[in-house]
């Protein structure tokens, strides 16, 4: 890269502001910025080095890379980065599904219990569904069977955040998914899947839509 370059997020091919732009080398942040109205933002008088790169807007990452400066740019270092945010979200008929823990079983020996696993209610957790676009926030909590439904609202992208709930055992960090909402999608319910890191899963939050016959 040049010392001085721009990036740019865009979405559906159009310019996306307020996207968070930060730039650390060996753990130290030595940039940040917002996005403005065309989409972008400049970086400017960075010093040789390895940097790394993360753009993120309402906590989904945009886009996320090394890079490097040289002391002396050659003419094929890049003046310009472009990401963009969103496209690739699942998309689905209604945002209503079920938040569950997957959990080992019980009664037999580790590994048994690490392969025969339960799935095990999520209650109380707090769901907010934001519009990128219009700013539009909905707000619920899971029930004490772990399921939530956001009914009558517009069809478009969203981002569902989710934060706090638990089961008898533990919490949960929060998390943050894309969701299309979209009337030519297939019917199917969300199913929220929350495991513990470890047996060769990083941990976390996934999400998987079933269809619905």
């Amino acid at each position: 890269m040049r010392r001085d370059f721009a990036v740019k997020i865009r979405h559906e091919g159009k310019p996306l502001p307020g996207v968070t732009v930060q730039v650390t080398t060996e753990g130290s942040e030595r940039f940040s910025g917002l996005t403005l109205a065309d989409g972008t933002v400049h970086v400017s008088g960075l010093p040789p080095g390895d940097y790394w790169l993360n753009a993120e807007f309402l906590g989904i990452g945009a886009g996320y890379q090394c890079f490097h400066i040289s002391g002396e740019p050659s003419r094929k270092s890049k003046r310009k980065l472009t990401y963009d945010w969103g496209d690739d979200a699942p998309a689905t008929r209604r945002i209503a599904g079920r938040l569950i823990a997957s959990q080992p079983g019980e009664g037999g020996t580790p590994l048994w219990n690490l392969v025969h696993r339960i799935e095990v209610p999520i209650r109380g957790a707090a769901l907010k569904l934001q519009s990128p676009t219009t700013g539009a926030t909905y707000d619920m909590d899971s029930d004490s069977d772990g399921r939530f439904a956001f009914d009558g609202i517009t069809e478009g992208l969203y981002v569902l955040h989710i934060a706090g709930g638990g089961t008898e055992s533990r919490d949960y960090d929060p998390t943050d998914l894309l969701v299309d909402l979209s009337p030519k999608a297939r019917p199917n319910f969300l199913a929220l899947e929350r495991r513990e890191a470890g047996g060769g899963s990083c941990g976390g939050t996934s999400l998987n839509l079933q269809n619905v016959n």
